[in-house]
Parts: structure tokens; C-alpha cells; sequence
């Protein structure tokens, strides 16, 4: 008899005995099909939660479980896997028109091949972040991206998913879409009254007291941004650090404070503990005083709050002297650079130049002749811009950043919070800490919009182009109430420990506030290539034609109206911004090249290599092809640095939601007074809310030497093994990080050698 797994039976009839299945967790165990039936009847019950539809009867689930047998005893193999008995049970769920279950019970991961390429470092959007390292730990991230990305796209209901992957919109950090909320910036008095629960719980990780030493202060804030990483996708910043940190630095001279401020810096930029082992994406807000609006207030530190009843009046006006020279030892480690000379590429130092700090207090300047005012301490921070490109300037000098009648700042790669008088019926009270409560400001998700492709589909109609754009935004309000719903799910299990807890009081021994006030995170909305929609739909990019410009501010200013409406009908904030689009840009371009129905739209407008980019359309998906971040003038511009800030400055009232101006700079040298004479100018006399100047910079990786500008070789020792360092949407990181396109934009970039041109 051929076929070792035949058996005679009585009848003299050959029939198969079913075969032995090699389970997932390990095990080798005789068929059952009864463990369909429950696994069917276990599984589909999620349809009821995400679908809004019925699981399967027990009926039904005895069929598919005998039909499944049938085949299986077809197939005639002695052998087979728990994954292969699925595929089957999936396929006869879809005979049966049943997607929805199918989609709950199909497996999710990756082919062993591409899970190789992973290992060594290609593969599966091997470029999609440049701040992730090359080891073990971004290969196990990338495979728990590539399996958490497929869960939620087909856990989403079908046409907000299939939005996301025929490329109308992007859902960003989709692998977290499930667990995460987006970004956060935190307030320090927080972890200065309660101290430090780095699991939110206290029972998987050390509890410390509120700190009493200045060393411990500047510990508790390093790990507090590497604790919020597990809870967040995004970036974590502290608003206004140097001012609550001011009181542990009283009375210490300037070398101790400076050594501090290294601390921080060096253990920021040394931690590999944030996710996928990458450094710990992180901001601080920096002034070089005391704000006004915290002058009075008292300070919160040691784990009491100084108003004359936990402990003696004491308001962060009183330590302007430590504000500065702490503000001063920043910029001055920041300037030394590391220990080869390279910059720092976090916590991303935000120099806000408030009204506060334009003119000088000449009091305080005579009666403290030996610190540094506020000028000189400006300077400094265009030093940094001048030598490395790292600061971020925070202008809120104009009206609407709404300087004096409240807070903001802005996180990640630019995307803006702001907390005041107006839309906060707390906020005096967060300003004086009263029952714990406190500043914390964040967004629960991004979302983007591909501008272009609505262009491409509305032929010319602006109506119809803007009602495509509402449309867009429609459907990422449906998918902000399925992250929302998801979330809570996530809370109500206690899936986000260190954002929802409530450590105790010191004074009181009750439990205090929640760290994270989740209610008051905003969703927010981006875009991506308005240059190129205007194009199409104009025949002229911004800087090419006034009425494409002009047409450009109604497209927005419709998109914002449309905003507010929708944050009124829904009861939700939503925020319309710039996307820094470090992978959308390229994303959204190469989607549309691969779409015969806009591939020609898209041949007109998309920036950067399209020739190769239609040679190796079907090879790879990181392509040399991209569409313009946000409102901005298309990099390659050939314009006046002023002409391209008055184009864009119009844009940053508008998208409320975050915005940057970009200066990126030719010279090898560029002087800090004419940085600072050019930066102070855009402040007071344009709209631009937030700007940076970049550097490019070649390391040598034989000789560790740091030269300017993109060199082949190395200037001083002639190898050829060099890595390059420029800012690729809102940070400073290693060019053989960046995908294709964005190294073609850097290729592209219009720099300035002198800021008058």
C-alpha cells in the first residue's frame, strides 16, 4: 500500500488518519477538531467588539471545523503546523463570505526570509526612522512593527484601513496605534513633589521620595522621559525645565551647575533604552530668565509646595540667577560638543524667545554685574546654531502664540501644545500646583492627509478639491474615535502604568493626580504636500506664482475652518499641522507613482529622482521621491531667504497644530551675531512661530574627526569612511539613516550662504 499514513479499515475501504499538528507553543498533539470549534468560538467574539458584529454559533463552527477535517485528510501528510490548519479554517471562512472573521482569526508576521533581512539590518523599512541604531534590539522592533501594523490594519474597520493603505491618508506610528497615545511634554513639578515611579505602579521598579539633592533632581528628570517612552510613541519634552529646576541649583557656583547640566546631556544622549533601543527622543524648553507668568508663583520642589503652609514662601522669581547660569552651562556643554566634537543630538534644546526677555532688567543686570543677561545669553544660543545647527528657536513674540496669557511649547519634530486662561477652567490652579494638578500637554494621534492625490482627483475644481480635503478629514475624526475607544480599553486594563498613575502624597499619604490628564491630549491632523496639490491644480508652485501662493492660504484656511467645525460636532481638539514627514513624504510620492490611476498626475509634480525612481518602481519601495513637508516652498526653491520666510510665514497662525521654518546654511563658518541679527529679525517681524538652522557635517569614522559641509573624504586624514550629520525633519541625525528620498531632498536642499540672499 503506498503512503505511510493510509490505514485498511474493516470494510476493506483505504481511508487517511489525520495527522499529528506541531502547535505554536511547542507541542506535538494528535488531531482534535473539537479545538476548532472552541478556538472559532473563542476568536470571533472580538467581532463583536471591533466590527460590531456577531460571533460565530456553535453550529456553524461544527461545520467549518468538519469541513477543515475533510481537507486536511485530503491533503494525506503525517504532519502539519498549527499556523497551516488556520490558513485552511481561513479560507473556508472566506467561501463562506465571512471577512470579518477571517480577519480575526488569520495569523500576523512575517515570511522567514524577510524576518532574515531584518536581522541584518535591510528588510522590512529598514529606513523608516533615523534615530534607530543598528542592533539587536531595532531588529526585534522591526518585527513587532511589522506584526502590531498588520493587527490594527485589519482590526480597523476595512475602509478607514484601506484609506491608510491605498495611500489617501497615513496613519502615523501605526504599530502603536492600539497601545500608544503620540507625543507628550511633561511638567518636572510633578516628579519634584511626588517623586520618581518609573513603572507607574511601584511594584516592578524602585520607588524613590521626591528628590532632595541636586544630582537626584537632575536623575529623576533624565528618567522620567526614558520611563514615558514605554507609554508614548512619540516624542517627551519638559515645558519650561531650566525655571522648575532653578531651586535645586540655589546657591551653587557655576561649575557645579554646569557639571549638572552635562549630566543631563550626556545621560540623554546615552541611555539605548528607549524603544527598538534607540535613545530617548527628547525635548526641553528653554528661557534665559524667569517667565513673568511664574515670577510669583511658588515653587514646587522636595516634595512640598513653597506657598507659606508646607513649607516657607518661596517663588520662582527668587532664582533668576540660577535660571541664567544654568541656561548659560547648557549652551556652553552643548557648544563643547562630545568627546569627538560631535553635536548632541538630544534633548532637543527649544530657546523660546519670549517678550519677557527682549528688553533687559536693568535692575537685576546692576545689582548682578557678573551674570550674563539676557542678551549674552542669546548669543549663545546662536553660537550653538552657528557651530552645530542643533537649537530650535520657539518665537512667541507674535500676537497669536499668545505670549504672557499663557503656555505653550512645541514636541516631537514641531508639532505645537498650548494651555490657557481661555480653554483650561484649571489653569490658575495648575499654575500654583493646587491639589497636585499641573501642565501636561501632548496629542493622542497624528494623522495625515496626501494633498497632492486630492488635487489629482478634483481635475481642477477647487470645490471639489476642498470637499476631497474635508473628506479626508471625516475619515481620520472616525479613526480618532476608534484610537480613543481602543485606548481606553488600554487604560481600563492598566496598559499605560506610567501615564495614568497616581503615586502617593507625600504630605497626605493618599494617592495624588494622574501624571497624564489623557482628556486634554489633542488629535492631530497633518498635511502633507500642499506645494505639489497647489501645482497641479494650478500649474505653479508657491514661489512660482502669487495666485498659486494666494490659493495656497484658502486651501488651508478652509482646512482649518473645517478643523474647528469638527472639534465643535465631535467634542474632540483637533489640530491641523505641518507633517515633519520623514517617511510620508516618500510614502504618499511612491504610492501614487504606483497607482495607474494617478501615476501621470504624480509624473508632473513629485520632486527628486523620478527617473529612477520609475526604473526601480517594482524592485523597492524606498525610492528617491517625495513631496514637500507640509506648507513649505518646495526645498530645491531657488529664492531669497526672506522671500521664502514671507511665503511661509503666513502659514504658522493657520496650522495651530505646529509648523518650522527651515534655514538651511552653505557657509562653513556662518557668524553668530549675523545668526542672530537674522533669527532676532524673523521673531519680531514675521509670523514664523518656530525655526531652525541647519548644519551639515562630515564624521570620520577612521579618525573620529568632525569637518563642515558633506566631504566624500575626510579633510584631515583623506579616508573615505565618513558618515555625514545634517537635520532630517526636526532633528540632527546621521545621514546613512535617512530613506532614499530624504537623502535626495538633502541633495536637493537650497542653502544659504548669506542670510540676506
Amino acid at each position: 500500500m503506498n503512503g505511510k499514513n493510509k490505514q485498511l479499515t474493516l470494510t476493506g475501504v483505504v481511508v487517511s488518519a489525520m495527522p499529528k499538528v506541531r502547535t505554536t507553543d511547542g507541542h506535538l498533539l494528535d488531531w482534535d477538531r473539537n479545538a476548532i470549534v472552541k478556538q472559532l468560538l473563542k476568536e470571533t467574539k472580538l467581532s463583536e467588539n471591533f466590527y460590531k458584529m456577531p460571533a460565530i454559533t456553535e453550529d456553524e463552527a461544527r461545520e467549518i471545523a468538519k469541513e477543515v477535517e475533510r481537507r486536511i485528510r485530503w491533503m494525506n501528510v503525517r504532519y502539519l503546523s498549527g499556523p497551516l490548519v488556520r490558513e485552511i479554517v481561513n479560507v473556508v471562512l472566506l467561501e463562506r463570505h465571512h471577512p470579518e472573521w477571517r480577519n480575526i482569526c488569520t495569523r500576523i508576521g512575517t515570511p522567514v526570509y524577510d524576518a532574515h533581512l531584518i536581522d541584518i539590518g535591510t528588510g522590512f523599512e529598514s529606513r523608516e526612522n533615523a534615530n534607530l541604531q543598528d542592533n539587536a534590539e531595532t531588529s526585534h522592533k522591526k518585527k513587532a512593527d511589522k506584526i502590531s501594523k498588520e493587527q490594527y490594519l485589519l482590526l480597523l474597520p476595512p475602509h478607514l484601513s484601506d484609506h491608510h493603505i491605498s495611500g489617501d491618508l497615513h496613519i502615523h506610528d501605526l504599530e502603536y496605534f492600539g497601545t500608544r497615545p503620540f507625543c507628550q511634554d511633561h511638567d518636572l513639578r510633578y516628579f519634584f513633589y511626588y517623586g520618581l515611579m518609573p513603572d507607574g505602579r511601584g511594584t516592578k521598579a524602585s520607588v524613590a521620595g521626591p528628590a532632595k539633592k541636586p544630582e537626584v533632581a537632575i536623575l529623576h528628570a533624565v528618567k522620567a522621559l526614558g520611563s514615558a517612552q514605554t507609554n508614548f510613541a512619540g516624542g517627551q519634552g519638559f515645558y519650561n525645565f531650566l525655571t522648575f529646576v532653578a531651586p535645586y541649583l540655589e546657591g551653587l557656583d557655576y561649575e557645579e551647575i554646569k557639571q549638572l547640566m552635562q549630566m543631563f546631556v550626556y545621560e540623554m544622549t546615552q541611555m539605548m533604552v528607549a524603544r527598538g533601543g534607540q535613545l530617548v527622543f527628547s525635548s526641553v524648553q528653554l528661557t534665559p530668565g524667569v517667565p513673568t507668568i511664574w515670577k510669583d508663583k511658588p515653587v514646587v520642589y522636595k516634595g512640598r509646595i513653597w506657598n507659606g503652609e508646607q513649607a516657607p514662601l518661596k517663588t520662582y522669581g527668587e532664582f533668576e540667577r540660577e535660571v541664567r547660569l544654568a541656561f548659560k552651562a547648557l549652551m556652553e556643554v552643548m557648544l563643547e560638543g562630545d568627546y569627538w566634537g560631535k553635536p548632541f543630538n538630544f534633548p532637543k534644546p527649544e530657546i523660546s524667545i519670549e517678550p519677557d526677555f527682549m528688553r533687559e532688567d536693568d535692575e537685576f543686570n546692576r545689582a548682578h554685574p557678573d551674570l550674563p543677561t539676557y542678551r549674552d545669553l542669546y548669543m549663545l544660543a546662536f553660537k550653538l546654531a552657528a557651530k552645530y545647527g542643533a537649537p530650535y528657536f520657539d518665537n512667541q513674540l507674535p500676537e497669536y502664540r499668545g505670549a504672557g496669557k499663557g503656555i505653550s511649547c512645541y514636541q516631537c519634530c514641531a508639532y505645537q501644545f498650548s494651555s490657557t486662561f481661555q480653554n483650561d477652567t484649571e489653569f490658575e490652579d495648575k499654575l500654583y500646583f493646587k491639589d497636585g494638578k499641573h501642565f501636561s500637554m501632548g496629542s493622542w494621534q497624528v494623522v495625515s492627509l496626501n494633498c497632492p492625490r486630492a488635487a489629482y482627483k478634483a481635475r481642477g475644481e477647487d470645490e471639489l478639491l476642498f470637499e476631497y480635503l474635508r473628506e479626508l478629514m471625516d475619515v481620520s475624526v472616525e479613526i480618532f474615535k476608534v484610537k480613543r475607544d481602543w485606548m481606553d480599553k488600554i487604560i481600563a486594563n492598566g496598559r499605560m502604568p506610567f501615564a495614568t498613575q497616581r503615586p502617593r502624597d507625600p504630605l497626605t499619604g493618599e494617592r495624588g493626580t494622574m501624571a497624564v490628564d489623557l482628556d486634554r491630549l489633542v488629535y492631530t491632523i497633518g498635511v502633507v504636500g500642499i506645494n505639489e496639490m497647489v501645482q497641479f491644480h494650478t500649474g505653479k508652485q508657491m514661489h512660482e506664482s502669487r495666485d498659486a501662493w494666494r490659493f495656497a492660504v484658502r486651501a488651508m484656511t478652509e482646512m482649518q475652518l473645517y478643523v474647528k467645525k469638527l472639534s465643535r460636532d465631535h467634542g474632540m481638539t483637533i489640530a491641523l499641522a505641518r507633517t515633519p514627514a520623514e517617511t510620508t513624504a516618500q510614502r504618499f510620492a511612491v504610492s501614487d507613482l504606483l497607482h495607474d490611476e494617478y501615476r501621470e498626475c504624480a509624473k508632473r509634480v513629485v520632486k527628486g529622482d523620478l527617473k529612477t525612481a520609475l526604473e526601480n518602481l517594482h524592485r523597492t519601495r524606498d525610492l528617491p521621491v517625495y513631496y514637500t513637508n507640509g506648507t513649505h516652498v518646495c526645498v530645491s526653491a531657488d529664492i531669497p531667504i526672506m522671500e521664502r520666510a514671507m511665503l511661509e510665514h503666513v502659514f504658522f497662525p493657520i496650522v495651530d497644530g505646529g509648523n518650522i521654518f527651515h534655514i538651511f546654511l552653505g557657509e562653513s563658518d556662518p557668524d553668530p551675531e549675523s545668526l542672530m541679527n537674522f533669527g532676532m529679525n524673523l521673531a519680531k517681524n514675521t509670523q514664523i512661530g518656530y525655526f531652525a538652522f541647519t548644519r551639515d557635517m562630515t564624521v570620520c569614522m577612521s579618525c573620529c574627526a568632525i569637518s563642515p559641509g558633506l566631504q566624500e573624504k575626510c579633510p584631515r586624514c583623506n579616508s573615505s569612511v565618513v558618515d555625514h550629520i545634517s537635520r532630517i525633519t526636526g532633528y540632527l541625525q546621521a545621514v546613512s539613516g535617512w530613506n532614499a528620498a530624504k537623502q535626495q531632498e538633502l541633495r536637493d536642499r537650497k542653502r544659504y550662504k548669506h542670510l540676506l540672499s
